[in-house]
């Protein structure tokens, strides 16, 4: 990190500055960064809400004892790493066209809080769908992964969004998803290459998912042969990494597990070889599908219509 005279940046990432008060800005923006200010004798302190970006510049104001404001610029170096890359899961079969959320997966923890800055979506003609994400930003712990909200205002029929500007996507027709090769990693190391992932819309879903459809292949007793389940539709494949408890009596059986790119399979690899005996399969009820059903009920509730839940929240298999 680059230290100056007046201003420095400690190890703590945070700017300290002399004088009463402080005010740091991104490049040229006119807003200042949201953070929290903080003074101890005659240096103020200035802690961001979201970390630094190496290699990008920020200016920093300072009020000193007098009153005065003074301007200092400062640049983190970037470091030496590879740049990031971005996969997006499913994005080869067709999504509900009521879907809620995409999942982007990058190889390194990314820059935050400029997402609507780097994503697009666009149609098959080259016009970009406007107002297609939802403003929310969340992030998995390890910065990783991306949940991409589509907004869901213009995704559920007979809403005010709905009806004046339409559903971000129409059933049978083609987007394309683009992220910005300007897009950084924490590190400041910009994705060099712009990603494009296609996204076809499928027909609209507002049934639940029902465990009586699964296919369970069950292993066989002594291997650690994995247990198997084959849906009968996508299912959320971040939330299938905690909803599925598989239990023996009233222990659980602790092992790895792996979902399937097109999230239609689960498996569980066991830490240890299998006892024979009679297992069940926990399912969380909040579980969804692509379109935000799960086994309490449809996403979209039709008041005139009753609502038909999912009639298994537990799987039953036998090891032999």
């Amino acid at each position: 990190m680059l230290h100056a005279a007046e201003v420095r940046v400690n190890e703590a990432g945070q700017v300290e500055a002399p004088g009463s008060d402080v005010r740091v800005f991104r490049g040229e923006a006119k807003a200042p960064l949201f953070g929290s200010v903080s003074k101890e004798q005659a240096i103020v302190c200035f802690a961001p809400a979201l970390p630094f970006v190496p290699g990008e510049s920020y200016r920093v104001e300072f009020q000193k004892t007098d009153g005065t404001w003074s301007t200092q610029r400062l640049r983190f170096e970037l470091p030496k790493t590879e740049a990031p890359t971005a996969i997006m899961l499913h994005s080869d079969t067709p999504f509900p066209a009521n879907a809620l959320k995409f999942y982007l997966h990058f190889s390194q923890p990314m820059e935050q809080g400029v997402f609507l800055d780097r994503i697009t979506l666009h149609r098959l003609d080259g016009s970009v769908v406007q107002g297609a994400f939802r403003e929310t930003e969340l992030w998995s712990p390890d910065g990783k992964r991306l949940t991409l909200w589509l907004h869901p205002g213009r995704q559920k029929t007979g809403v005010n969004l709905n009806k004046d500007e339409g559903p971000v996507l129409v059933e049978g027709e083609t987007y394309t998803l683009k992220l910005a090769a300007t897009w950084r990693s924490a590190e400041g190391v910009p994705l060099g290459q712009k990603y494009t992932f296609p996204i076809t819309a499928g027909a609209v879903d507002h049934a639940c998912p029902d465990p009586q459809r699964w296919k369970v292949t069950a292993p066989k007793r002594g291997t650690r042969d994995p247990l198997h389940l084959l849906f009968d539709e996508p299912l959320d494949p971040a939330m299938l990494y905690s909803a599925l408890h598989v239990r023996s009596g009233d222990q659980e059986v602790k092992g790895a597990i792996h979902v399937a790119t097109d999230a239609r399979s689960w498996s569980l690899i066991p830490a240890e070889e299998w006892p024979p005996g009679r297992y069940e399969i926990v399912i969380d009820p909040l579980l969804e599908d692509l379109a935000g059903n799960n086994l309490l009920g449809p996403f979209e509730v039709d008041r005139d219509q009753p609502v038909t839940p999912a009639q298994a929240t537990t799987l039953r298999f036998e090891v032999r």
